[in-house]
């Protein structure tokens, strides 16, 4: 098991925090371009790190069952979750998305096309087992990253929900583990980054996932949060370390919160800039989510659903 990298606990935290922060509706509809811009390299950078953690090399008989039960599994039960909750209460909550009860459209949700932020897992879980038939090709890291695309790229093409602007991440990540780089050795933490990103962000055309722009400003955002990590100040550090660790329960519990921090904008008409309801949006979400977790560990659901916990407490890694 690779040492883990603090900085990309922290990396992950700024990141899961930008994806709450952007699927907020009244943050989304003021600051189109700020979003837009976050979405060229938010959840990219999560899946390259997901690839990179992703260790299919040894322990073959666990790939699978941990891919089904710490990422199938949850996935299938929050969006059946939310596609029943937006289709009874979607209308009265205010939600962007809707969705229907007809057995179809509830196998089209759970299998081609998920709706909310639950299409990183449905996208993950594919990507994972993938990687892991791959391996047992035996193949050199090149070759194996050579199939894996390909037949990625394939699925990408009867998958609506499974984009190759997503799933390239997730296989250059999974390169990286295969060829046994260090990770910040490949990215290496820097503030310098901050000119390429500003570059790319001024000048780039047309920046999206697939593209060079879209992959250069992905790996430029990790290598600058990971410069940025050495100045932070110690508490905010911890804090978004604290988050990092705890992502995947912001994953499965914010789309449902998020949906209920819309019945109070009324509260907040006199803010005009929107930021003050964001703000609180924002802390009240990933606090609830957080909460969430914690409530359901005590009661042992996860054990149950995934075999392991959900929530993630300050250890010796987080408390620095």
């Amino acid at each position: 098991m690779k040492e883990r990298i603090v900085e990309l606990d922290f990396v992950k935290g700024v990141l899961i925090t930008l994806m709450v922060l952007c699927h907020l509706t009244l943050f989304l509809v003021t600051y189109e371009d700020f979003v837009s811009w976050v979405y060229c390299f938010h959840m990219s950078g999560f899946l390259l790190i997901s690839g990179y953690l992703q260790n299919t090399s040894k322990y073959k008989s666990q790939v699978m069952m941990k891919a089904v039960r710490g990422i199938l599994l949850p996935y299938l039960f929050f969006e059946a979750l939310y596609v029943v909750a937006i289709a009874l209460i979607g209308g009265y909550m205010g939600s962007n998305n809707q969705s229907s009860l007809a057995l179809a459209s509830l196998a089209n949700y759970l299998l081609i096309n998920p709706i909310g932020t639950y299409w990183y897992l449905h996208t993950l879980f594919i990507c994972v087992v993938v990687s892991y038939l791959v391996s047992l090709g035996k193949l050199n890291a090149f070759s194996a990253l050579l199939l894996s695309a390909s037949v990625l790229f394939c699925l990408t093409l009867f998958i609506e929900g499974l984009q190759w602007a997503n799933v390239i991440y997730f296989v250059i990540g999974s390169f990286m583990q295969r060829m046994d780089f260090k990770f910040k050795q490949f990215v290496v933490p820097s503030l310098v980054a901050i000119v390429p990103v500003a570059l790319v962000t001024v000048f780039g055309t047309n920046v999206g996932g697939e593209t060079l722009s879209g992959v250069a400003l992905t790996l430029c955002m990790i290598s600058l949060l990971m410069g940025i990590f050495a100045y932070t100040p110690r508490a905010i550090r911890r804090l978004f370390m604290y988050v990092g660790r705890n992502s995947l329960a912001v994953v499965l519990f914010s789309p449902i919160f998020s949906v209920l921090a819309k019945q109070y904008t009324s509260l907040f008409t006199f803010d005009t800039t929107h930021l003050l309801w964001s703000f609180t949006s924002l802390v009240l979400v990933m606090a609830l989510c957080l909460l969430s977790a914690w409530l359901c560990d005590k009661t042992r659901l996860p054990n149950c659903l995934m075999g392991t916990n959900i929530y993630r407490k300050f250890t010796s890694t987080t408390d620095i």
